[in-house]
């Protein structure tokens, strides 16, 4: 009698590894894709029994192969197997056709148990019908983005340019939501040129652009919402692809891009393995003209002025043992980000920490993604990563709003115990600025 055939579907290749291994030991014949166009296309040739698929993977996301293997007309029980336990994610799962949904961590005895109690009786040939090459390539294809609104019209002058960029190849990351305290993950796939970097919900595939346009929220971090799509605690992904010139991005997600360790290392790394692309199309830059202000207090200011490349000034001051800290930081490219800037961590004080907390807020803070203040010293057992890390994290911050204008910007920003509210406030000036030249 024939062995039941289960496909693993799963960019984690450590978890696909070890259930390989379990499912042949208990007598399964088992198969591994990375990613989801190449699980579609061995679906195909496999024709299995039971597939096993994470949500967040490479190429078609989890819910996209769920629709392609049921419209190809697989009758392959589905079991999903992921890090995010989000409710609106496995509704959706769920009317797409999958017959259970397994929140990781959990152990591989729970996947045994879910294939034996669901899979059906073998009946290959009686499968509604099989795949055909064609269907696999045409449900594989990429969508065309639909319009989106781009912020390009002339700036101040005189502007510049520099070629547009794109990812060479997908990438998934995984962690916790900060403001949810949930697991979740973020896809980063390649787009064409002239696309922008673009937000897409994993449960309802809606989208929208990562302009300042949308900013909702401004609260600890920065958070964008259109149509009831939503897109919590963007700024350091946005940051790390603001330090790294791209351009053109799609970043699937369910509401929150992870914390990860409070930095945005994860996604620098990230974005170095995975390789930049210089696409044949030219983004125009913002290069400033003028000194653009906002907040006239004396300890609370932030300015962008004139200047021939992009440079950061950022001055903070907390009572000792903290003190004052100063970082003047030159962005010359990804590498220097990634030494200089990425791997500075949030900061917060405990009482800013409780204020939240009452709120509903920052469910996911833990004391190894967040630098927690109590009366100006940092309780942490932790060592800071530099000794300005508090500066270096807000310089962070500021690139990553900075990115919500929608195009590069050329000029030298000087801030003095700013946040994002007027990291916000600055880049809508300069966006006003834009629509009137």
């Amino acid at each position: 009698m024939a062995k039941d055939t289960v496909l693993i579907v799963d960019s984690d290749a450590a978890w696909a590894s070890a259930l390989l291994a379990a499912l042949r030991h208990a007598g399964f014949e088992a198969w591994w894709a990375p990613d989801g166009v190449q699980g579609l296309a061995m679906a195909h040739t496999l024709v299995p029994d039971v597939v096993v698929l994470d949500l967040w993977l490479p190429g078609l996301d989890g819910l996209e192969l769920l629709a392609a293997l049921r419209a190809a007309g697989s009758a392959a029980v589905a079991i999903v197997t992921t890090e995010s336990g989000n409710v609106p994610l496995a509704v959706r799962a769920l009317k797409l056709g999958a017959a259970d949904y397994l929140e990781k961590p959990c152990a591989f005895e729970s996947v045994l148990r879910a294939i034996c109690h669901l899979k059906q009786p073998k009946q290959r040939e009686a499968q509604a019908r099989r795949f055909t090459a064609e269907q696999v390539a045409s449900v594989a294809a990429p969508a065309a983005l639909s319009a989106l609104p781009r912020a390009v019209p002339a700036g101040l002058l005189p502007q510049g340019k520099r070629r547009q960029r794109t990812l060479r190849r997908p990438v998934v990351l995984h962690g916790q939501g900060l403001q949810t305290g949930l697991r979740t993950g973020v896809v980063l796939a390649p787009l064409p040129p002239n696309s922008g970097i673009v937000f897409h919900d994993l449960a309802t595939g809606e989208r929208m652009p990562a302009l300042v346009d949308f900013v909702t929220s401004t609260d600890f971090c920065t958070s964008l919402g259109k149509n009831g799509v939503a897109a919590w605690t963007v700024e350091h992904l946005l940051s790390a692809l603001c330090a790294y010139g791209v351009t053109n991005v799609l970043v699937k997600l369910s509401s929150e891009v992870p914390i990860m360790d409070g930095s945005a290392l994860a996604f620098a790394q990230a974005l170095a393995e995975a390789g930049i692309e210089e696409q044949p199309a030219t983004v125009e830059e913002l290069v400033v003209d003028r000194c653009y202000t906002v907040g006239q207090s004396p300890f609370r200011s932030l300015v962008i002025e004139p200047y021939d490349g992009l440079r950061v000034t950022y001055r903070l001051q907390y009572p000792p043992p903290i003190g004052v800290q100063e970082v003047s930081y030159e962005h010359r490219d990804g590498s220097s980000y990634r030494r200089e800037i990425a791997p500075a961590r949030t900061f917060a004080s405990v009482q800013d920490v409780e204020r939240l907390h009452a709120l509903g807020l920052v469910a996911g803070g833990r004391l190894n993604n967040v630098i927690l203040l109590d009366g100006g010293r940092v309780i942490n057992t932790t060592p800071l990563r530099f000794p300005d890390e508090l500066a270096r994290h807000k310089i962070l911050d500021l690139l990553g709003d900075l990115c919500l204008l929608g195009r590069p910007v050329r000029g030298h920003l000087r801030a003095s115990m700013t946040g994002h509210t007027e990291n916000i406030a600055l880049v809508r000036c300069l966006r006003q600025a834009l629509l009137r030249a």
